[in-house]
C-alpha cells in the first residue's frame, strides 16, 4: 500500500486517504471544479492549532478567506495523520520518503490576494495511483475521508467545521406542540418520526428512496458511506462491543484494570475514536482517562468530571451497550450532534409556547455541529449540552425513554442485523435519531 510519511517515522497514511480527502475538499469547496484532483489546492501550513488558524468562533459566517483556509494542503495531512493541531506541510514534508513523487510545490493565484501563495498540486504519478486503484479501494478511501469530514470535530476542545455551511430545512414536524407532559412530548416525537418520510443524504444528494417507519429508517442507517450500513456497521463493530463489555464488566467487578486490561483499554478508545471519526489529543488518551469515563458510564454519574466530548459520548455509550434490557441497565447512548439536533429540534417543536425545557427535560441540551440541517433554529433556550456528563447522562435518558415507548407494542419491533426482530434497544433507538439529525 502507497503511504504518505510525516515527520515521526512511526506516523503514516494512505496516499488514497491522502489523496480521496483532496478529491473531497476540491468537490466541496470548488464544485466549479471538472477534475478535483488536478486543481491546485493552497498550501496554508501555519504553526496553530486547527481551530485557530481557522478562527473556528466565527462560523458559519465566514469570509472568504477564511473559506480559503479550509480548504488547504496541511488541513488535509492533520486529518490523514491524526494529529489534527499539528502543521505538517513544511518544506522538509517535500523531501521526506516518497512524498515528492506524489505532491508538488507550486506558486498559484489567490482568491483573496492579488500576490501569488504558495500551493501544492498532485503530479501525474498521484492522479494515476488513484486512477489505477480498484473502485473497493477508492470507495473505502473516500468512505474513510467523509468520515474524518463529516464527524464532529474539535481542535483544544473548540468544534472545527471543514465543509462549507449550507443550510438545508429541517423537515416539518407534523405534531402539534401541546403536549404538556414530558411523556406527551415523547410520545409525539416518537410517533412524528415514525410517520414522517425520511431521505438519506450523502455528500448533499439524495441517496436511495424514502423509506418510513422506525424500522425502516434503522435499515438505512449507515456510516460514514452508504457501503457501510445497517448490517455492515453491526458486523465491523462486533470486536470493539466484545472488548467494550469484557473490561466494563472487569472494572465493575475488580474496581480496577491490570496491565494488560488497562493497554486494552487505551487501544479500544482509540478504535472507537477512529470510527467515529474524532482522532483525540493522544496526551488525554491513557489507561486512567479512559478508566474514570468508563466508571462514569457505569454508574450513569450526571456529577462525572472525567472526560467529555463528541468521541467520549461514543467510548460511554460501547462500554454500557451490554447493560442494555437489564432491569436496573442503564446504557448509555452517543450524545453528540445529530443524535442531540434530532432530539433537541424535534422537542424545540413540541413544548408548549413559553415553556422553559429544563421544566420537562432538565439537563437536555444542545452539541455544536454543522452539515445538512444543522444547526437548526430553536424557538426556546436551550442550555449547552456538550463535553458534560449532565448533558450525556440527561440524553441518554431521553433515548432510553423513547425506546420504551417503542417497545409498548404500539410500534414495529426493532429489525436485528443478522434477520429477525427484537426489542428496542438504545444503540438501535441512538441510529435512527443519529440518521434523523443530519
Amino acid at each position: 500500500m502507497l503511504q504518505v510519511q510525516f515527520a515521526s517515522k512511526k506516523r503514516r497514511a494512505d496516499l488514497a486517504l491522502v489523496l480521496a480527502l483532496w478529491h473531497e475538499f476540491m468537490a466541496e469547496w470548488h464544485p466549479e471544479e471538472p477534475e478535483p484532483l488536478r486543481a491546485r489546492m493552497p498550501r496554508r501550513s501555519a504553526n496553530a492549532t486547527l481551530s485557530a488558524y481557522l478562527k473556528s468562533a466565527a462560523w458559519p459566517d465566514i469570509t472568504r478567506e477564511q473559506a480559503e483556509r479550509a480548504c488547504g494542503f496541511d488541513i488535509i495531512l492533520r486529518l490523514a495523520s491524526g494529529l489534527i493541531d499539528t502543521s505538517h506541510s513544511t518544506d522538509d514534508f517535500f523531501t521526506r520518503a516518497d512524498n515528492g513523487k506524489w505532491f508538488r510545490p507550486v506558486d498559484m493565484p489567490s482568491a483573496t490576494q492579488k500576490k501569488l501563495i504558495r500551493g501544492v498540486e498532485l503530479t501525474p504519478e498521484a492522479v494515476e495511483a488513484w486512477s489505477g486503484a480498484s473502485d473497493d479501494e477508492r470507495r473505502q478511501a473516500l468512505g474513510e475521508a467523509r468520515r474524518l469530514l463529516e464527524s464532529d470535530l474539535e481542535s483544544q476542545g473548540i468544534p472545527v467545521q471543514l465543509l462549507p455551511h449550507e443550510r438545508t430545512p429541517a423537515a416539518a414536524s407534523s405534531a402539534t406542540p401541546s403536549a404538556q407532559t414530558r411523556t406527551g412530548c415523547l410520545e409525539a416525537l416518537v410517533k412524528d418520526i415514525h410517520e414522517q418520510p425520511f431521505q438519506r443524504i450523502y455528500r448533499k444528494r439524495p441517496f436511495g428512496a424514502p423509506v418510513k417507519g422506525w424500522d425502516d429508517r434503522l435499515r438505512a442507517y449507515f456510516w460514514p458511506a452508504p457501503a457501510q450500513g445497517y448490517q455492515e456497521t453491526a458486523a465491523g463493530m462486533r470486536d470493539i462491543a466484545q472488548t467494550a463489555r469484557q473490561l466494563a464488566e472487569a472494572l465493575a467487578e475488580q474496581g480496577t484494570w491490570d496491565a494488560d486490561e488497562q493497554a486494552r483499554a487505551v487501544a479500544l478508545a482509540h478504535a472507537i475514536f477512529t470510527w467515529g471519526g474524532v482522532p483525540q489529543d493522544p496526551k488525554t488518551v491513557s489507561a486512567s482517562t479512559v478508566q474514570d469515563v468508563v466508571r462514569a458510564a457505569l454508574d450513569n454519574d450526571a456529577d462525572a468530571r472525567a472526560h467529555m466530548n463528541s468521541g467520549w459520548t461514543k467510548v460511554a455509550a460501547f462500554v454500557t451497550d451490554h447493560v442494555d434490557g437489564r432491569e436496573t441497565g442503564r446504557p448509555q447512548a452517543i450524545w453528540d450532534s445529530r443524535v442531540a439536533t434530532s432530539i433537541v429540534g424535534r422537542l424545540d417543536g413540541l413544548l408548549p409556547a413559553g415553556m422553559d425545557p429544563a421544566a420537562l427535560f432538565p439537563g437536555v441540551g444542545t452539541v455544536p455541529g454543522r452539515g445538512g440541517t444543522r444547526p437548526r433554529a430553536l424557538s426556546a433556550r436551550w442550555p449547552s449540552g456538550y463535553k458534560t456528563w449532565t448533558g450525556q447522562v440527561a440524553g441518554s435518558q431521553v433515548v432510553r425513554d423513547i425506546r420504551d415507548i417503542l417497545n409498548n407494542g404500539a410500534y414495529p419491533k426493532m429489525p436485528l442485523p443478522d434477520g429477525g426482530a427484537g426489542a428496542w434497544t438504545t444503540r438501535g433507538v441512538e441510529m435512527v435519531l443519529f440518521m434523523d439529525g443530519y
